[in-house]
Formats: structure tokens, C-alpha cells, sequence
């Protein structure tokens, strides 16, 4: 098996493995993945990750070979878990804590594996995690009908979040320094779209919101905005959203004067191992429209320029995909 690893800042290793099958386990022909800002941030040099280490969290395939009493069948369609259990019952992350997918075959637990329904393409199972962490945060925050969320960052995080947002009821309002973003998120629907750069957002929110400011405010940790204006656009007694991978996060200073002046709550959430199943729902029922947010797919032999060109500003992709 082939397998790119991150063996230094700024600098990914083609590796040759073995790939022999385990009682338990499956061998997986990888066919599309993801690149993440965790995969960026490990590249980059920003996290204390034990390198070298094979980078991508999330990714789709189809099932190469299987032992006789396997659930699965040689052929199928399946999504790859972002998250696995170690044997003291402790959650780890594909790509982080463990080595990730970005390889031509994977041989992983059969628990690591999830047959995709036949209305989800492979490009589109890639996005599963980002829904789920989405699903997840929506219950924390407790969003209601008809109120309106700001959302700090046209990523694809952000893109998703106000796809369900909108199907739950509320509002968005969806915030970022790209135009080409903002350009995008008219095209999911969305109505309210504010170009931080060239806007005051606080004062446009007030005007929306007719004076309350918006009841919840989603920040997305690698939103090029500043954590301080996710409290300045909340109201009264409203709750704050912060998403993001913690372990390698630069930290992210913040007045608190108006968490405690407004009195607002504040949840955080780094991963969406508990709502995988609705992510798989509701993309298979079209609820949530990923098809146009991958704005860039390369080959598996040209990952190195996929991450290169992830941490080029100027290019403002949305995402970039990887064909294994």
C-alpha cells in the first residue's frame, strides 16, 4: 500500500506498507478524501502531533477484501470513520491521535466502517463529520424556530450549519472576509451574508434583528475572524458556539466582559462522533447539499501540492479533495 505521511513542518513522504488482512478487519480501496484544517494545522507545524503520521480523518472507498464471516462484501460502497476507540474506551481521531486515510488502501476494524446508502456519492460522504459536529452543536445551542444565528466563517463548516439552521427554522446570517465565500453561500440559500472586511457586522446584525442582536453565534476556530466579535454580535442571555480542534489550536484571546455582561453561555465542540448516524440521514435525504462546496479534487500523487495550495490564502478554496 501507498501512504503519504507528514514527517516534518511543511513536508509530506510517500511510504510503501504492508496490508495484510486481520481477523475483524476489512482492506479498503480509498477513493476520495477530504483535506480538514486539522490536516492543514499538522502540516503547517501547528500542533504538538507525534510525527511522522498519515494525515486525513475522513474518507470514502470501496471494500477490496474481506475475511469469510464478514458483514461486508467485496464491492461496497463505504464511508471511514473519522473516530476509533483505543482499548481503554478513549475516542481518537483519525489523522491526529492516530494514523488517517490518506493512502490507496486502508486495512481497518470492521467498526471503523460504514456502508453509504446508494443516494450519497462518494464526494459527497467526505462531508458526513463536518454535518455531524453541525448536528451536534445545533442541540447544544438549542436552536429555536425562527431565531436568528450568526455563523463566523463561509467555510464549509459554516456552509453546512446554515444548511441545517435553515432547515430547523432559525435564521442565518453568515459572516467572512471572502467575497467569493459569501458568493457561495448565496447559491446554499442563504440570505443574510455579511463581508466583515468591508462591513461593520455588529451594526448590519442590529439592523437585521431590528435591535436584539442575534440569539446564537456560531465561531469557527480557523475563521480568520476574531473570537471577541462572536460575543459582540450576541444578544442578551444568548449562547455562543465554539468549533474548532483544540488540540492544536493557536490559543484565541478574548475579553470576557461581554460574556459576562450579556450573560452568555458558552459550548464548545470538537468532534461529532455521537451524531455520525443523523449526518448519514440527512445526507441521504438531501437535507444538507455538499455537491458544489469541493471547489478543487487532485490526484493521489499530487497531495503534496493539495496541502500546499490549502494554506495559500489568495486561493480561498472551500475545500479541496483528494483522489486516492
Amino acid at each position: 500500500m501507498k501512504v503519504w505521511k507528514i514527517v516534518g513542518p511543511r513536508t509530506l513522504s510517500m511510504e510503501e506498507e504492508q496490508g495484510e488482512l486481520r481477523p475483524d478487519y476489512v482492506k479498503v480501496k480509498v477513493t476520495k478524501l477530504g483535506l480538514t484544517s486539522a490536516d492543514i494545522a499538522v502540516y503547517e507545524g501547528q500542533s504538538d502531533i507525534t510525527l511522522p503520521i498519515v494525515p486525513g480523518r475522513i474518507a470514502t472507498g470501496v471494500i477490496s477484501e474481506v475475511n469469510p464471516e464478514s458483514r461486508f462484501r467485496k464491492g461496497e460502497r463505504v464511508l471511514l470513520s473519522p473516530y476509533v476507540r483505543d482499548r481503554k474506551g478513549r475516542l481518537l481521531t483519525k489523522g491526529l491521535d492516530t494514523d488517517g486515510y490518506l493512502a490507496d488502501y486502508v486495512v481497518v476494524p470492521e467498526d471503523s466502517v460504514c456502508a453509504l446508502p446508494e443516494t450519497i456519492t462518494e464526494d459527497m460522504g467526505v462531508y458526513a463529520e463536518y454535518i455531524s459536529i453541525a448536528t451536534g452543536l445545533i442541540g447544544k445551542l438549542d436552536l429555536k424556530h425562527e431565531q436568528y444565528v450568526a455563523i463566523l466563517g463561509a467555510n464549509a463548516l459554516g456552509l453546512i450549519f446554515a444548511q441545517l439552521a435553515i432547515y430547523y427554522q432559525a435564521i442565518p446570517i453568515i459572516i467572512d472576509r471572502s467575497e467569493k465565500k459569501l458568493a457561495e453561500a448565496a447559491n446554499f440559500g442563504i440570505y443574510y451574508r455579511i463581508n466583515s472586511s468591508k462591513q461593520d457586522a455588529a451594526r448590519r446584525i442590529r439592523h437585521i434583528t431590528c435591535g436584539k442582536m442575534a440569539d446564537c453565534t456560531v465561531f469557527e476556530c480557523r475563521s480568520s475572524q476574531q473570537p471577541q466579535l462572536a460575543f459582540s454580535l450576541t444578544a442578551e442571555g444568548g449562547k455562543v458556539g465554539i468549533v474548532g480542534y483544540d488540540s492544536f489550536i493557536s490559543k484565541l484571546n478574548a475579553d470576557i466582559s461581554a460574556i459576562m455582561g450579556r450573560q452568555l453561555s458558552v459550548v464548545g465542540i470538537n468532534n461529532g462522533a455521537a451524531d455520525m448516524d443523523a449526518a448519514i440521514n440527512l445526507l441521504a435525504n438531501n437535507i444538507v447539499k455538499v455537491d458544489n462546496i469541493a471547489d478543487k479534487t487532485v490526484d493521489f500523487l499530487a497531495a503534496p501540492d493539495a496541502f500546499t495550495q490549502s494554506i495559500d490564502s489568495e486561493n480561498n478554496y472551500l475545500k479541496i479533495l483528494i483522489k486516492c
